[in-house]
């Protein structure tokens, strides 16, 4: 009689066969958003996905797009310090004023 395998011997290998694995990374690296550029920035852009290498920021105005724009490069060297894969950052204007957690 063969008994079942347990659920952590399964996991691991459905979570790496569905790429979830990277997923999972990806998320992580959104989290740390906030720290990475500190909380005045964070008060008027939030980090909302990673997608194909492309970190994707909801900014609240023109202004700040501008000015994250002029540190994509700082920020995408700090998220690759921690592991992520960005090659760009993509700004797009939200609605609504500050995002406070």
């Amino acid at each position: 009689m063969r008994y079942p395998e347990k659920i952590n011997k399964i996991l691991p290998k459905v979570i790496k066969s569905l790429n979830l694995d990277e997923k999972f990374k990806e998320i992580e690296m959104v989290k740390h958003w906030n720290e990475i550029v500190g909380e005045k920035i964070a008060r008027h852009a939030r980090a909302i996905n990673i997608n194909e290498a492309n970190l994707y920021v909801v900014v609240d105005n023109p202004v700040w797009q501008a000015q994250l724009f002029l540190l994509k490069n700082k920020i995408l060297k700090k998220f690759n310090e921690l592991g992520a894969n960005l090659s760009d950052i993509k700004f797009i204007i939200g609605k609504g004023g500050t995002f406070k957690e």
